[in-house]
């Protein structure tokens, strides 16, 4: 996926973002294919990256709050060579009657293409338990823990906290007791 030039754009604007889904997974050696970019912003990063973006966007969607998506602001853009371009500021999912919002983080770690901003994998193994169909990159992903620990352990302390559904407090302890 050619997405550099989206984070390129950004970045020449000076506008802190972090990368999550499966571009961060696919970025920290996990064996997935990303389908888009999801990119995260503070809020009051949001209006200035939707512009920058809006620059080399051919479509632009806003999206808002729906189903069990409680997100603050999403924008969706295709920009030119196809990519999608899902950005987004206080990405939350309700689960029940509890809220789960992501916290914005961005660690400056090494990958394949260079030094990127990347969003905690623990809070992203949290909404992978929270989103359907994501049962085989939680796989991935504990195997990623079980090699390389949890440097964000407090986010899985805190999803236990709020309540998650039965089978994911299961796993998330187990991963908590374990490493």
């Amino acid at each position: 996926m050619h997405f550099q030039p989206v984070l390129k754009l950004l970045e020449e604007h000076e506008v802190p973002y972090s990368i999550g889904g499966s571009l961060l997974l696919f970025l920290k050696g996990l064996p997935v294919q990303p389908n888009d970019v999801d990119l995260l912003v503070k809020p009051e990063n949001f209006t200035q990256a939707k512009q920058v973006l809006q620059k080399r966007a051919v479509q632009t969607e806003d999206k808002p709050p729906q189903g069990c998506y409680s997100t603050k602001a999403c924008t969706t853009f295709t920009v030119l060579d196809d990519i999608q371009v899902d950005l987004m500021t206080d990405f939350a999912i309700t689960y029940k009657d509890n809220l789960f919002r992501m916290p914005f983080t961005a660690v400056m770690e090494q990958t394949a293409v260079g030094i990127l901003p990347l969003s905690s994998m623990e809070a992203w193994y949290v909404m992978y338990w929270l989103l359907p169909r994501k049962k085989e990159k939680r796989k991935l992903m504990e195997n990623y823990f079980r090699l390389h620990g949890l440097p964000n352990r407090k986010i899985l302390e805190e999803a236990r906290r709020i309540g998650m559904p039965a089978e994911a407090d299961h796993a998330i302890s187990k991963l908590l007791r374990k490493l």
